[in-house]
């Protein structure tokens, strides 16, 4: 019986769904297959979860896109400052919507676009236009809940579970 995860919304008919990552170290072993080849993409909600618990969020991500040598693209003000005081260089300044039409036309290269802080709904869309326009660029949502149309998910977690699940994410990939 297959691992289903709790949805907040249905995903459209088909086959394609998800397949739940409960293992930090899978998450890695895929991050680490497309190093070089990889982008992340950072939205708005990341700055509400650093607020909220009081953690360096965009920090444990630029130590992620560091070891993968992936760029971090955003179109958020807050993440584009706190970047630039970080001294991370490798970060674009695109609308998620731009990205995914411009993935879905073959204008990037990237196999593997890391995905979270963006609403449940906008990710949803997006990646449900992704998974059916350019099939061949696989996806996985490192949000705090489930994502059924990415390639991949993380299941939804507590933030507190998911923030240690970040931090252990980050010492597996260093190995």
């Amino acid at each position: 019986m297959a691992l289903e995860y709790w949805l907040r919304g249905d995903i459209p008919p088909g086959p394609i769904k998800a397949i739940v990552l409960t293992d930090i170290n899978r998450v890695a072993e895929i991050l680490k297959k497309h190093s070089g080849a990889t982008a992340i993409l950072l939205g708005p909600s990341i700055l509400d979860i650093e607020k909220l618990y009081n953690e360096d969020v965009i920090g444990k991500f630029v130590e992620i896109a560091r070891i993968l040598n992936a760029p971090i693209i955003t179109s958020v003000s807050g993440v584009i400052q706190k970047l630039d005081s970080m001294k991370f260089a490798e970060h674009r300044i695109e609308f998620p919507l731009e990205l995914f039409r411009k993935l879905s036309r073959g204008v990037y290269s990237y196999k593997l676009l890391a995905v979270t802080g963006l609403r449940y709904a906008y990710e949803w869309l997006l990646l449900n236009h992704l998974k059916h326009y350019n099939p061949s660029i696989n996806t996985i949502s490192l949000d705090p809940y489930a994502q059924p149309n990415a390639t991949w998910t993380m299941p939804s977690l507590p933030p507190q579970i998911w923030l240690k699940n970040l931090a252990q994410l980050i010492e597996i990939l260093k190995k």
